[in-house]
This record gives C-alpha cells, sequence and structure tokens, in this order.
C-alpha cells in the first residue's frame, strides 16, 4: 500500500519564472507572387512570421488551431503560398494576405505532418508524413487533401521529397537503410531505389535541381569514401542512373535537416540567416553589402532540460530547441542567463544530463554525442569565446565551458554519473539515427578526455539510460530498448546490469520487470540495494547480491516518467531516495520498500532533479520550480 504525507497547501512551492525566452530557428521559405512581390516566412513553434524584404515589417500568425508543434519543413509554391506542418496537421498560408487558407489533418496514428515538401508540374503539392512514411496530396483550393500511397513500413523517416517533369515523386528515404521511393503519379506504382552495400543506417537525399532534373545521393556503406561520386544519382521515369558529383544541378533548398531554406530573393540579394532566438534577418545585397532586419514578434518561452545542481551551490540547465544555456543562483535569488553563444554547437540541442568530479561539471549534450566541460571555479564571461558553427573545438585555456569530445554513438544522452575515484564519468544514451544499441562513455574529468564502449560491449542492441553507482564502486545501469531514431531492435525487455569498473566489463544482468521496455531511472539504496523505475512508472527495490527484486509498486497514479526523476539524498540524517513524477513527489527511505508521496505537484513536472540545501528543483515545461521542504515535514509513519 502506498503511503502519503502531503503538504495541504501549494505554499512550498514556487515559480522562479521562465529562464530562456527564445525560439529555435528551423525553416523558412521566400515566397513571390506573380506581380514580383517577396516575402519571406519564417516556420516555428506555434506560429509562422511574415517578413517584408523591402520595407522590414513583421507580421506573426499562430497556427489556426493554437498548435504548439513544431514544423519540420516549409516550401512556398509557384503561387506565392507558403506550405508548411506541424503536430498532426498540414497548412497553406497566402503570405501576402497574412491568412491561412487550408489546413489538413494526416492520417490516424501519424505523429508528425510535411516532414518534407514538393510541388509538380500541375500545381500539385506533395507532403510527408512520419512514422508511417506518408505519401499525401493536397490542393488549397479544393480545400482537398488525400493519401496518395505508404511510400514504405519499414524506413519511418521521409525527409526530402521532388516532383519530376516526369510524372514521377521522390522521396529520400531512412534511417534503419538508405532508399529512394519513386511514385508514379496517375497509376500510384511504388518502386524502391536502393544500391548495394547500404544495408548500414543512413538515408537517402533526394533534391530537385535548378536544371528542373532530380537528384539523388544514396549512400553506400560498402564504399570507403562516404563522397564518392558513384553515391550520386539521377532519376528519371523512376530510373537511376549513376553520375560525377560535379554534373550534380544545385538544390533549390539551402542548409541541411530541419534548419533549411526554400528559394531565395531576388535581384541579386540572398538571406544569409533569419535567427529568431536573436531577432534579425540578415540579406547580402548584389554588390555585396550585407543589412539586417529587426524582427517584431512574441517568441515562446522555452521548454527546460533536466537540471543539475553544481558543486559551487548553484543550479545549471539548457533549454532545448534552441539550446540556451543559464545558472540559477539561490543565494540571489536569479537567473543568469548566458543565451546561444555560450555552449558550442548548440544549436537545436540541449544538455541532457550531468555529472561532476571536483570543481568540473559534465555535460552530454543532443544532438551528437557532445560533451561539455563547464569549470565552476573559473570565470564565465570574462573569458567568454562565441562559438561559430565553423568552430569545433577551441583551446581549453581560451574557453569555458568548452566541448572536448563528440560520439554519435550515443547521439541523444540520457544519463550521467559520478565515480568513486574522483577522477571519472560515466554517461549513456540512445544512438544516432537509424543504430540500434547505445554506446557507454568515460570521461576522464583531470585529462579532459573520453573513452567510448560499444554497445555490444555492455548490452547488445540496448542503450544504457539511468545509472547508478553503489558505494563499494560496482556500476549499475539500466537499459531502454526504444530507438528513437528509426532503427529496429530485437530485444524484447529492458534489463538492469552490474559493470566492473577495474575490468571495463560487464558482469552480471537481469530483467527485472518482465515487459518492461526502459528502466528510465536508477539510485542507489542501502547495502547494496538499488532502486529503479520503469518508463511505465513501475517503482521496484533490487537486491544485486542476490540478484532478484525485492519489492515493486505502480506508481502510475502518481504520474508519468520524467527524465532525470530519481536521486540519492538524506532526510533527518537518513538516507533517502527521492523521486518525481510528472504528477507527484516522492521519497523511499533507503532500505524500506513503501514510497511515500510528499506533495502533489500545482503544474505537471516535465524533468528533474535537483536538490540544493533544503530546496528541490525541478522544471514544468518552459519554467522553473521549487519546493521548500523543511526537515522533518513528512516522514514515514
Amino acid at each position: 500500500m502506498l503511503k502519503s504525507s502531503e503538504h495541504s497547501e501549494t505554499k512550498p512551492f514556487e515559480s522562479l519564472g521562465y529562464p530562456v525566452r527564445a525560439d529555435e530557428t528551423r525553416s523558412a521559405a521566400v515566397c513571390r507572387n506573380v506581380s514580383g512581390e517577396e516575402r519571406i516566412v519564417i516556420a516555428a513553434r506555434g506560429y509562422l512570421l511574415i517578413v517584408d524584404p523591402d520595407n522590414g515589417s513583421c507580421r506573426q500568425l499562430p497556427f489556426p488551431d493554437l498548435c504548439r508543434e513544431y514544423p519540420f519543413a516549409a516550401m512556398s509554391t509557384r503561387s506565392g503560398l507558403l506550405c508548411t506542418g506541424a503536430g498532426t496537421c498540414l497548412y497553406v498560408l497566402d503570405p501576402f494576405k497574412a491568412e491561412y487558407i487550408a489546413r489538413f489533418e494526416v492520417p490516424p496514428g501519424e505523429e508528425h505532418a510535411g516532414f518534407a515538401f514538393a510541388e509538380d508540374e500541375r500545381g500539385t503539392v506533395y507532403a510527408t508524413t512520419y512514422p508511417g512514411s506518408y505519401l499525401l496530396s493536397m490542393d488549397a483550393a479544393m480545400q482537398e487533401c488525400r493519401v496518395v500511397t505508404r511510400l514504405d513500413s519499414d524506413r519511418t523517416y521521409a525527409m526530402t521529397l521532388a516532383a519530376g517533369s516526369d510524372g514521377w515523386i521522390y522521396a529520400g528515404l531512412g534511417t534503419s537503410s538508405p532508399a529512394v521511393a519513386a511514385v508514379h503519379v496517375d497509376s500510384s506504382e511504388v518502386k524502391t531505389i536502393t544500391v548495394n552495400g547500404n544495408a548500414a543506417p543512413g538515408s537517402a537525399q533526394i533534391h530537385r535541381g535548378q536544371d528542373g532534373r532530380v537528384y539523388a545521393r544514396i549512400p553506400n556503406s560498402s564504399h570507403p569514401s562516404a563522397a564518392a561520386a558513384e553515391n550520386w544519382y539521377i532519376i528519371e521515369n523512376g530510373q537511376e542512373r549513376p553520375i560525377p558529383e560535379a554534373s550534380v544541378s544545385p538544390s533549390l533548398y539551402r542548409g541541411e535537416g530541419y534548419r533549411k531554406l526554400h528559394q531565395d530573393l531576388s535581384n541579386g540579394r540572398s538571406l544569409l540567416s533569419w535567427e529568431l532566438s536573436e531577432m534579425r534577418i540578415s540579406i547580402q545585397h548584389a554588390d555585396g553589402t550585407r543589412s539586417e532586419i529587426p524582427l517584431h514578434h512574441e517568441g515562446n518561452a522555452a521548454e527546460l532540460s533536466p537540471i543539475f545542481a553544481g558543486p559551487d551551490g548553484n543550479l545549471y540547465g539548457t533549454s532545448n530547441h534552441p539550446l540556451h544555456f543559464y545558472r540559477y543562483e539561490p543565494d540571489r535569488r536569479r537567473i543568469m542567463k548566458y543565451g546561444s553563444d555560450m555552449i558550442q554547437k548548440g544549436g537545436g540541442g540541449n544538455i541532457a544530463a550531468y555529472a561532476s568530479q571536483g570543481s568540473k561539471i559534465i555535460g552530454a549534450a543532443y544532438a551528437g554525442g557532445l560533451i561539455h566541460v563547464m569549470d565552476t571555479s573559473r570565470d564565465w564571461e570574462g573569458i567568454r569565446q562565441p562559438a561559430s558553427r565553423e568552430t569545433d573545438m577551441v583551446s581549453p585555456s581560451l574557453r569555458n565551458p568548452r566541448l572536448i569530445y563528440a560520439d554519435n554513438r550515443v547521439h541523444r544522452p540520457r544519463c550521467a554519473v559520478s565515480l568513486n575515484d574522483g577522477i571519472h564519468v560515466l554517461y549513456g544514451g540512445f544512438p544516432g539515427y537509424g543504430a540500434v544499441g547505445g554506446g557507454l562513455g568515460i570521461v576522464n574529468v583531470d585529462e579532459e578526455s573520453v573513452t567510448m564502449l560499444g554497445h555490444e560491449q555492455v548490452i547488445p542492441e540496448q542503450s544504457t539510460v539511468s545509472l547508478a553507482v553503489l558505494p563499494e564502486g560496482i556500476v549499475i545501469g539500466g537499459t531502454s530498448i526504444e530507438t528513437p531514431g528509426g532503427g529496429h531492435s530485437s530485444s524484447k525487455e529492458a534489463v538492469l546490469y552490474a559493470w566492473d569498473w577495474a575490468s571495463r566489463s560487464v558482469t552480471g544482468s537481469w530483467v527485472p520487470i518482465a515487459g518492461a521496455r526502459e528502466i528510465s531511472g536508477l539510485c542507489p539504496g542501502h547495502g547494496g540495494d538499488v532502486y529503479g523505475i520503469t518508463s511505465d512508472s513501475i517503482l521496484f527495490r533490487f537486491d544485486v547480491k542476490q540478484g532478484k527484486v525485492v519489492s515493486r509498486h505502480d506508481l502510475s497514479s502518481w504520474g508519468s516518467v520524467v527524465r532525470n526523476g530519481m536521486m540519492a539524498s538524506s532526510r533527518d540524517g537518513k538516507p533517502i531516495v527521492i523521486g518525481l513524477l510528472s504528477r507527484s513527489l516522492f521519497m523511499i527511505t533507503a532500505g524500506f520498500d513503501v514510497p511515500v508521496r510528499v506533495a502533489a505537484l500545482p503544474v505537471p513536472a516535465t524533468c528533474g532533479l535537483a536538490r540544493i540545501g533544503n530546496d528541490i528543483y525541478y522544471a514544468a515545461g518552459a519554467e522553473l520550480w521549487r519546493f521548500h521542504w523543511e526537515e522533518g515535514a513528512s516522514r514515514h509513519e
């Protein structure tokens, strides 16, 4: 039976505000009508921003259904309309009238609309969806949208799309393996184009060149050079033909991933950047001069990522989409905002896991498994050096924080822990797109070097997403069988494993909860026990020496699991475990089985968790919260 010792009022809870107000820069397009007028349209979370490049005026239009999701792509049509998608809806905008003229929903079960767009010779617009990889056609004038076909049942990402003048639509597919889907518009025939040796993870890229022809780049894993000329093809009438890279006509899109520009300005002008977080557009003119247009819009508060109590008594964290770094100083009750330049190659990512040794904090960041060192004993702003996209790493003597390592085997970090030797930190997470099984990274904090173990050296085809260190130094890891990058795992359930630091090897593994897909959190208990929680909110105590579950409790009535939702602490002189779910704060006295609900949260938590003194901190979306926990306020009966 679960126990409750809740506070009867919300006084202990306090909102500390919104540390970051900024929007991630994603896709944009230049729309041109039949009169030659132009508008720059920037797609952002929850809205479109229309900018007149001639007079600098701005108009912000929320999505008509108040959707707050991120758009993944944007395209301008020949008639000057803007097409984009967010959440489960596709939108068509007339930027010259500043009004939406169409809204379409994707098939049931799809999570995202508009991963890519293309327009054929007849003016029909096509779009792709995720994760079903459907090809949709839409006609804004007729207010019609239909499913043309499903491009692939195995490859979930259709990130690029092009319409040929031959009556075919071509889609670049991934990420479990690269391929091109060719769809004949009139007959709905679907062909899948692959190349020899491309069973490895990856994505094919498709674009319509400025010459009107369709080009594809299909990775060939058997070739020693990723940039080999034979990776490029011209595709006509559903057939591919290899060509040298020098023969490829440039795309009408510029940029990569979700940050692309479709078309460009006329009269020799070029849109260099469209930075929402910096609130400006930069344009290069035909004579080589540059000008800037200030952006006037109401930005969003950016959602927060897991937080960390630093060795200096301050709280550290980042937002995600975009990554802005901040520090909360409890003694001064103030938030220091460091913006987007403080963390190298931050972009649209986030620091998702932290651990510390001495004065140094190690932060593991998405995307790409970036490892940052933050030395809290050194000045920050006084030696701050802007992080350009062209610079991967800067001399440690010039920068703090600083990037020391990157490895796609932990593309999406989820956990980090300090070892008892005072020198090393371990971290884990999910691999890159299309891959299965995440690595386990070992950071030597003194040397600022990293060693990476592949998933084959830990738990094959699984990813380490939670870590704990027992008093005697044994490392306990919890895994996930999920593959958020589109890979396909043969594993059926998550495991708990023991890892020996001396031999760098797994010494035992167990399935603590049958059928669980993920062990989302771990925390050391008492006398060789470890507490864990699954992605289904099943809390368990595991006796490592006996290799068995001692107790389990279903906490789903208290809320869903959040990232970084468990930590070891002490209370009234006793070791405890503090836990955070979306609707509840709970605790367990180490060595006991029954969790106690300390408090119901005033607003749902999205990630945790840190304690400084008698204050517990967590995030609720974009808002930072504090819970003041007086000694003796709640305890086991």
